[in-house]
């Protein structure tokens, strides 16, 4: 049975995730290939994740660690039955801008809650569904911040410089042990990051074609 490729694109704020993920829809469309975008926490025509999302980063809602967890699980578990796995198995590529790895990252490790546990309730949340491949868009803290400068920040992007230095390093260590995981040089040019994730991506969604024949 035929089915779509599912990626994520991860990493810090401002390392481009959210530009690069939509120029690869846009030109997988161009080669006729069917995919979507969408992205976390919340969902393209996903009402009530997009409702928990307005919650997660809204900068007046004191939200302890604990429910912060709990709350992008939640987002996610809607996310993936009503979006992403319909759409995998319809044979339409999905390419997120994150998926669970921020959760192990931002609240396991930046948090503290421990990957260990925010692992168990998003297994539950994800019902085993993994991306086929994960970009990590690594770039350094201080530049990243400085790619988006006069923007309004969410709750969690009001974190501080210390907060997103343990942040980066919790996506290399993660990485590590990680075969899924391709880690990219976000400092590069737009385009050659775009070109490198593009490659990668036709040469999966070939190889999957060659299975389903």
């Amino acid at each position: 049975m035929k089915s779509g490729i599912f990626v994520a694109l991860e990493g810090i704020d401002g390392c481009g995730k959210s530009t690069v993920s939509k120029w690869l829809v846009k030109d997988l469309k161009k080669r006729k290939i069917p995919v979507i975008w969408t992205r976390e926490p919340g969902g393209i025509n996903c009402l009530v994740s997009e409702k928990i999302r307005n919650i997660l980063k809204d900068p007046e809602n004191n939200i302890c660690d604990e429910a912060e967890a709990l709350l992008f699980a939640a987002s996610r578990a809607q996310h993936v039955k009503k979006l992403i796995r319909p759409n995998l198995k319809k044979g339409v590529n999905v390419i997120s801008d994150r998926f669970v790895l921020s959760s192990y990252v931002y609240q396991g490790i930046g948090r503290k809650l421990g990957v260990s546990h925010v692992k168990t309730i998003n297994n539950f949340a994800c019902q085993k569904l993994k991306p086929d491949i994960v970009f990590l868009l690594d770039i350094d803290e201080q530049k990243a911040q400085h790619r988006t400068p006069g923007k309004k920040k969410d709750r969690i992007e009001l974190e501080n410089k210390e907060f997103y230095q343990k942040i980066r390093k919790g996506f290399l260590k993660l990485a590590k042990n990680d075969k899924t995981i391709v880690v990219i040089n976000a400092e590069m040019p737009f385009e050659k990051v775009c070109q490198k994730i593009l490659n990668k991506i036709i040469q999966i969604i070939n190889k999957r074609k060659e299975g389903d024949i």
